[in-house]
């Protein structure tokens, strides 16, 4: 998990006038018995400095464990769509 998030700090931190946001609509969570399932499609906008913009969906879910009187997550997975005819992933797909 600390390699993850020293990935994404050197990656927010190569642009810092970057502006990104996360969003996840129709977010789903089970929780039972100190398990935790929530799933849901991702939309990260990514705003550029000069104007550009990128947009993307991606499928997520977390799962998470009641530890210590607090949540941790303990898996993750993210998955986009996947063009049979080429092998590429499609992440300019909208729902």
């Amino acid at each position: 998990m600390e390699a993850v998030r020293e990935v994404c700090e050197r990656g927010l931190d190569a642009s810092p006038d970057t502006v990104v946001g996360l969003d996840v609509p129709g977010l789903k969570i089970l929780a039972r018995d100190g398990l935790a399932v929530a799933w849901g499609l991702d939309h990260v906008r990514v705003e550029h400095p000069g104007g550009r913009s990128t947009d993307t969906w991606s499928r997520g879910t977390r799962v998470f464990e009641r530890r210590d009187g607090g949540w941790v997550m303990v898996h993750k997975h993210l998955s986009v769509p996947l063009d049979p005819a080429t092998g590429a992933a499609r992440t300019d797909l909208r729902p």
